[in-house]
């Protein structure tokens, strides 16, 4: 396997692991500091999914807050709101080792929905 360097001195495999190791921050740091393509796409699927799900996360959160100031209405919704952010930070974990994975495994791994996002703006 031929070991490219990258505008930033390091190896593209990786740079391509480093992108998802801080979430969407590594992502956005080396979406705009690197000029490999290989590199950049794996760092805007980086931040296009994790700052996707941190945002969601972060609603929900709110919502469920915001909900727990009505009597009725929060002890309803407290429970299912509740579990919904759980269920997301499992999904946040499980994607994160995941991308770890392929981005050392496989210099090509797109995920299936973020990928369409993707390829449009790179």
């Amino acid at each position: 396997m031929m070991h490219r360097t990258t505008s930033l001195g390091l190896s593209e495999r990786t740079e391509r692991v480093l992108a998802y190791v801080f979430c969407w921050i590594s992502g956005l740091f080396f979406f705009f500091l690197e000029k490999n393509r290989n590199v950049r796409w794996h760092a805007l699927q980086s931040l296009i999914t994790f700052g996707g799900l941190s945002l969601i996360i972060y609603g929900v959160s709110m919502m469920k807050t915001m909900l727990s100031f009505i009597p009725l209405l929060g002890a309803i919704t407290s429970f299912g709101l509740g579990l919904l952010v759980d269920i997301l930070w499992w999904l946040w974990l499980f994607l994160w080792v995941w991308l770890l994975i392929m981005a050392w495994l496989k210099p090509d791994y797109r995920l299936p929905f973020i990928g369409a996002w993707v390829r449009h703006i790179i």
